[in-house]
This record gives C-alpha cells, sequence and structure tokens, in this order.
C-alpha cells in the first residue's frame, strides 16, 4: 500500500548531521557527493537492475537507490524486508547517508510494515533497545507512522512502551521518560500524534479528547499543535482556543501560544510583531508577546525593551517584562528598575519584583531603603512581597512585618504564606507561635505546614505563586 508520507529530506538530513554528530565541513569531493546523492534524490527514479521487479536501481547508482533496490518488490516493502533494511541503515556510519536511506524507507513506510520498522530500528540503534542511540530518527519515524495510521501508531506504540516497561525500559530524570516528560514511548507517541494530526487533525484531536492523564493531555496538545503547524498557523491557533483552561494559574495556552509565535518569528521579527498584536485573546497574546521579546533579547536587550515599552498599555506584554527583567536583574537591577519608570500597571509590577528579588541578595539594606520610600501602588505590592521572602530565612519575624505594608490583600495572604512555610520549615516552634497568634482559617495553616511551594503548570520551569503577582 503507498501512502503519502511527505517529509523533506533536505530536513532529514541537516537534522541528522548536526544532532548526529557530523560537524566538519565537507572537502570538495565530499560536497560533489553529496550534490549527486541529492540530485538522484531530486529525480527520484529508480532503474530496476535484479530480479526483484520494478524499483531496483542500476549498478552504478547512488548508493541508497542501491540499497532501496534491495528490498523494493513491486514499489512496496513487506514487513520482514522493512525490517532487514531498517537494520542494515543502523549499520550504516555515514551521517549523510544514513538519512538519506531513513528518508526513502519513510515514503515506502505503510500501516503493515511501520510497526516492523519502528521494533527493527529501535532494537539496532547504538546502545541497544534500551540505549539512546538513534532517538531523533525514531520519532521521525514515528511521525511518518502517524501520517499514515495514527490510531493504529498511537495503539502499537502503547503496546510496544507496555512491553519495555516489563522489562525495565528507559528512565532518567523525573521518572520512566525522563526529563519531567511521560514515559516508556512517550516522546515516540507525541511525535505519531504530531504526524497524525498534520494529515488529519480532526481525527487526532477526537484522540486527544479522549485522553485522561494530565501530563499525557498536556504533552498532546503541544504534539498536535506542531502538526498542524505544518499545514499553517491558522488552524493551531483554533485548537488553542478551544483548550479549556489547564490546572494552576493556566500557563499552558501561553507556552502553547509560544510554539506558534516561533513558528511566525521564522517568517521574520517584523511580521511576527505585527501578528502577535492582532491575536485577540488576552492570555494568548501574552504568549505571542513573550516569544516575540524572547527572539529580541537573543541580540538586543535594548529592542526588547522599547518593544515591551512600546505594548505597555497593554496587559498582555506582562509576562514579557517579566522574563526580560529576570534575565536583565541578574546583572543590573538597578537599571531595570530605571527602565521600569516608562512602564505602568502589571508589567511594571513585575519589572520590580524581578530587580527586587536580584538586588536584594547583594545589597538588602539599600533594598529596604528604597522600597521604603515608594508610595503604595501595584509595583511596591510587588517589589515588597519579593523583598519579605527573599529575606524570610534570616529575618521571618522582620519578613512578616513588610508583608503587613502590601495593600492587596490576596497578594498580603500569598506571601504570608510562602514566609511562613520557610520559617515553618526552619523553625517549627517559633513558627506555630505565630500561627497560633495570627488566628489563621485551617486550609491555610494546612498551606503552610502540610505543603510545598504551590505553582501552576508551566513547561519552561517556572512554577507560579498561587496568588500571581
Amino acid at each position: 500500500m503507498k501512502n503519502s508520507t511527505i517529509i523533506p529530506l533536505v530536513a532529514l538530513t541537516s537534522a541528522a548531521a548536526f544532532g548526529l554528530g557530523w560537524v566538519a565541513r565537507p572537502d570538495s569531493a565530499d560536497s560533489d557527493q553529496a550534490a549527486n546523492l541529492d540530485d538522484a534524490n531530486t529525480r527520484q527514479r529508480v532503474i530496476s537492475s535484479d530480479n526483484r521487479g520494478s524499483g531496483g536501481s542500476a549498478p552504478g547508482g547512488s548508493a541508497e537507490s542501491r540499497f532501496l533496490s534491495k528490498y523494493l518488490q513491486e514499489g512496496e516493502i513487506s514487513p520482514e524486508d522493512m525490517a532487514a533494511a531498517m537494520k542494515e541503515l543502523s549499520e550504516t556510519n555515514d551521517p549523510l547517508l544514513r538519512q538519506k536511506m531513513l528518508a526513502l524507507l519513510l515514503e515506502k513506510l505503510t500501516p503493515e510494515n511501520a510497526k516492523d520498522a519502528f521494533l527493527a530500528l529501535q532494537k539496532n540503534r547504538r546502545g541497544g533497545p534500551m540505549g539512546r542511540g538513534g532517538e531523533d530518527e525514531l520519532r521521525f519515524l514515528a511521525n511518518a507512522w502517524g501520517r499514515i495510521d495514527g490510531a493504529g501508531a498511537i495503539a502499537a506504540l502503547k503496546e510496544i512502551s507496555e512491553a519495555m516497561g516489563d522489562e525495565g525500559g528507559r528512565g532518567g530524570r523525573g521518572g520512566p521518560g525522563g526529563r519531567g516528560g511521560p514515559g516508556g514511548l512517550g516522546r515516540e507517541m507525541i511525535s505519531a500524534l504530531s504526524g497524525w494530526a498534520t494529515a488529519d487533525s480532526g481525527a487526532a484531536i477526537a484522540h486527544f479528547e479522549g485522553l485522561e492523564d494530565g501530563m499525557e493531555k498536556r504533552f498532546g496538545a503541544a504534539g498536535i499543535i506542531q502538526g498542524m503547524l505544518v499545514n499553517g498557523v491558522d488552524d493551531a491557533m483554533g485548537f488553542v482556543q478551544s483548550l479549556p483552561e489547564g490546572e494552576g494559574d493556566g500557563r499552558e495556552k501561553g507556552y502553547y501560544m509560544s510554539m506558534i509565535a516561533s513558528e511566525m518569528i521564522e517568517q521574520g521579527l517584523d511580521t511576527a510583531k505585527t501578528w502577535a498584536s492582532t491575536v485577540t485573546d488576552p492570555k494568548l497574546r501574552s504568549g505571542a508577546f513573550t516569544e516575540v521579546t524572547r527572539e529580541l533579547m537573543r541580540d538586543d536587550r535594548e529592542a526588547a525593551a522599547e518593544y515591551i515599552v512600546k505594548n505597555n498599555e497593554d496587559e498582555a506584554i506582562a509576562t514579557a517584562a517579566n522574563r526580560l527583567a529576570d534575565s536583565w536583574a541578574r546583572e543590573d537591577p538597578e537599571a531595570v528598575l530605571k527602565w521600569a519608570d516608562d512602564l505602568s500597571g502589571k508589567a511594571k509590577a513585575e519589572a520590580y519584583e524581578e530587580a527586587v528579588e536580584s538586588w536584594v541578595r547583594e545589597s538588602p539594606e539599600e533594598v529596604a531603603e528604597f522600597i521604603g520610600d515608594l508610595d503604595p501602588s501595584p509595583e511596591r505590592d510587588s517589589a515588597v512581597g519579593a523583598f519579605a521572602e527573599r529575606v524570610a530565612n534570616d529575618d521571618p519575624v522582620a519578613a512578616m512585618e513588610w508583608a503587613d505594608t502590601i495593600s492587596n490583600a490576596d497578594l498580603k495572604l500569598e506571601t504570608k504564606i510562602d514566609v511562613a512555610r520557610d520559617w515553618y520549615r526552619d523553625d517549627k516552634t517559633a513558627a506555630n507561635e505565630w500561627i497560633a497568634a495570627a488566628n489563621l482559617p485551617e486550609e491555610t495553616v494546612k498551606r503552610i505546614t502540610e505543603s510545598g511551594r504551590g505553582g501552576g503548570f508551566d513547561f519552561r520551569g517556572r512554577g507560579g505563586r498561587g496568588g500571581g503577582r
């Protein structure tokens, strides 16, 4: 059965060349050989040279076409031959040739031979079935599999993953799967879901909506967005807008939006800036602003600062202001405070918070004097909250006194809880005396004595405070 798996050969080759260790620049002879290989693939014409049917190559053909001809039978590859082809591919040391071979095999992938292909590639990769060699190739294959048989790919990968678990499958930081991601073959399943979304977004979304596990669903949404972006940003935007608010502080949508913004940035920063301002949903616009700011920060902090000031009246710029201030304040917190004078509202409060968090490490006395001179305002509240939390370990009584000067009731409570939590960890007796005197509700006491710091889901690793500054 033929399929329409379209994975650009150039993309595969370049990704593997740098991801798999080919970093030396080829000499002219190698360049000529690579050009010949590209030319052969561009023609995509294979001349039969043996008795295995149409699809072979002439004896003088390119290396990858000779490779493919050994396994083609009437234009297709059987499951058994696909497994043998993947084994031969795994034993090929030339990274460029290896990826050209993989691209050709993916074009011949079918629902019937895909599982055999995956198992063979997994079994023969560097480090063995449980090793980490060839992970990019496995994800490429899973993506292609998802495009031709999404439901079948997900089901088969789950089955393989369960078998791996019985055999002590791969794990790592954050549990099985490592680095905080889904376990087993979770990353490959996300790649398959992404491919499925590229080929049939409606069916992929229907599958996604049936998921129950929270982490699986969050990573699954990211996979679907990545797949939909292959066909443009509009459908991906629609999918993100359709998602319900997540648990915690709802930052999931902001992260998903940053994925779409990254795609727009590929079209040019000016285009991305204009587009970000047109996003109607405030939370999604916040993600767009943040990603554009992040890109500007790479080369020109001043341009990023000007971009935030220009959009200062839009509250959606606040997260972007936080990101810039967080990075900048580590070098010069006082410069951040000076810049913040050009901001207002939530953006200004975010900048003050980040500046104080950094400045207090160097000179708490100067920070205390600075915030003591501020008039009541949202930015003062944020600065005091950051200061109180930072000095809580050294002087929790003084930290509580500072927290009492916060005007915003919600932020005042959250700051006191954070200070009390640190205090309780370091000196339970003294903290319990304060808790008893404060006459706190039972639920608040539990938050202090029984739980760690709260916060919402954030792919980028920054937890959110329960009260939201």
